[in-house]
């Protein structure tokens, strides 16, 4: 994660801020009442925000490597599945203590103060946060997370693990409460809010829509809620309508850049994966040349194949590089898209759980690829390639505008719709809308990870080096825990059949 010194000066704000809150005893008759004891929404929330999607954006790169986006050429340790808990150390903390932490506080202070819409914005980026570490781990401490520093009465230090299927149900009804709360007449932030500018509208669109997302998950271990969920959705309506709802994190240059560009603009250790390469070439797809760029040598796209030990007899001039768009430092952070709002549709349709007049399950397979190829057209790579330098003296790539793709037409969109293996098939929806998922999440691994669990497609095998038979399915728990919070994080391990690894299935994998 990239070293952002308006960050750091917050968390330096914020402990002194704890240092403070905690001394409330002979120094508490010294303490100036004019002085604020807490640091204000406007300065925590974009610290938060920022740490969640760039951790998610970059920070958790080791799914693209289990989903075949990507390739180690150097380092190659995590693409053959070598796993060291410890390395899972960091993300826990900054999952807990960085984002969680940040926006409890804000939510404690925006009920104290009756500030509804400070409270949504912060409880929805929780329950986002929250579903993607479950995703990862499984169980994981929730309702008693972060009472470390609660009043003595409240005080929890070792905290229980609730199963993923309690907070799988905490969730809809944290975002059914905050979306009841929302008031969409006033905003409490402006630029502060790095997502969606304080307004209103468009953070309750985002909630209703990250309803679809959390009960789609459960499509295979409690189908009856995931159909009338999805279907009390729809009925409601204010869920995603076009892709000008998307819920993106803006960037700028250096240094507030997309963390991919920050960790790929002064090295090469990953390549395009073979995996998904040879997949679009051989579908046709003109998102390939978006994904990746030509090799050095041979002017072509050559991906690297997976789970290779270091080298392998590959060259960085010998494989592609990924796509300038996607290291490019003003690259949109990907939350949440339209896109993933009609594949859910089209599933749900293909799955007889949902009749939208008008439309069948095709018809909205065919719009949810259009939508993600949109995405990619020339004005919105314009945007990000516009102020892209692609020179060797910022960014080790060498990528210059000559190389930057052109964008995807209507035209070929329409023909790629038509492709074999693309086009639509009622008998095999689930191979389908599994295949065209995992390509829309390309760089977007955690979400690409989970959906490939879910559906089980398209058909991935580990590497030829890999040190296990198949791909992980979720995350170790971290180290710290084994120390610090022992007795609870072995009765959650218990609850996975006594196997903490990386095969065994998290509760809805089924």
């Amino acid at each position: 994660m990239k070293f952002n010194i308006k960050s750091f000066s917050l968390c330096i704000v914020l402990i002194l801020v704890a240092i403070v809150g905690c001394d409330v005893g002979f120094n508490g008759i010294n303490s100036n009442p004019n002085a604020n004891t807490f640091a204000e929404a406007k300065y925590v929330l974009p610290y938060a925000q920022e740490t969640a999607v760039n951790l998610m954006q970059g920070g958790l790169d080791v799914s693209n490597l289990y989903m075949q986006y990507y390739s180690n050429l150097l380092y190659a340790n995590a693409g053959i599945y070598e796993y060291n808990p410890a390395s899972a150390n960091g993300e826990w903390s900054t999952f807990y203590i960085d984002i969680l932490e940040n926006l409890n506080q804000i939510i404690i202070t925006a009920k104290e103060t009756n500030q509804v819409n400070q409270e949504a914005i912060a409880t929805i980026v929780s329950v986002w946060t929250v579903q993607n570490m479950t995703d990862l781990w499984g169980d994981i401490p929730y309702t008693e997370a972060n009472l470390g520093n609660a009043p003595i009465d409240q005080k929890v230090i070792s905290p229980k693990y609730d199963t993923q299927e309690s907070i799988y149900n905490n969730l809809i009804v944290k975002l059914n409460n905050t979306i009841d709360i929302i008031d969409e007449s006033s905003s409490p932030f402006g630029s502060e809010d790095l997502i969606y500018n304080g307004d209103m509208a468009k953070w309750k669109k985002f909630a209703i829509t990250l309803k679809l997302r959390i009960y789609m998950r459960l499509s295979e271990v409690n189908p009856g809620l995931a159909e009338s969920g999805i279907q009390d959705v729809y009925d409601e309506g204010g869920y995603f309508t076009s892709n000008a709802d998307n819920a993106f994190k803006a960037y700028s240059q250096f240094p507030n850049n997309h963390p991919d560009n920050e960790q790929y603009r002064l090295r090469e250790d990953d390549k395009v994966s073979a995996t998904i390469v040879d997949t679009l070439a051989a579908l046709n797809d003109p998102r390939l040349r978006v994904y990746a760029s030509p090799t050095f040598d041979s002017n072509s796209y050559i991906g690297l194949p997976a789970g290779l030990e270091q080298g392998a007899g590959f060259t960085n001039s010998s494989v592609s590089p990924f796509g300038a768009y996607f290291v490019a430092p003003t690259t949109p952070g990907i939350i949440m898209t339209y896109s993933e709002v009609l594949f859910i549709f089209s599933e749900a349709s293909a799955r007889g759980w949902l009749t939208i007049p008008g439309k069948t399950a095709g018809d909205l397979y065919e719009e949810a690829i259009t939508a993600n190829m949109e995405m990619y057209n020339q004005e919105n790579l314009d945007a990000v390639l516009g102020s892209f330098p692609g020179d060797d003296t910022y960014n080790q790539l060498s990528l210059d505008e000559t190389e930057f793709p052109t964008g995807i037409t209507a035209q070929e969109i329409s023909d790629y719709l038509q492709e074999p293996g693309v086009a639509w098939d009622p008998a095999k929806w689930r191979e389908l809308i599994g295949l065209q998922k995992w390509v829309k999440f390309y760089f977007q691994g955690t979400q690409g990870w989970h959906e490939w669990k879910r559906l089980n497609y398209p058909v991935l095998v580990p590497g030829r080096d890999a040190l296990l038979d198949q791909v992980p399915v979720r995350w170790i728990y971290p180290q710290n825990e084994q120390s610090f919070n022992n007795a609870n994080l072995m009765e959650a391990v218990s609850r996975l059949d006594g196997a903490d690894d990386l095969i065994t299935p998290i509760w809805w994998d089924k």
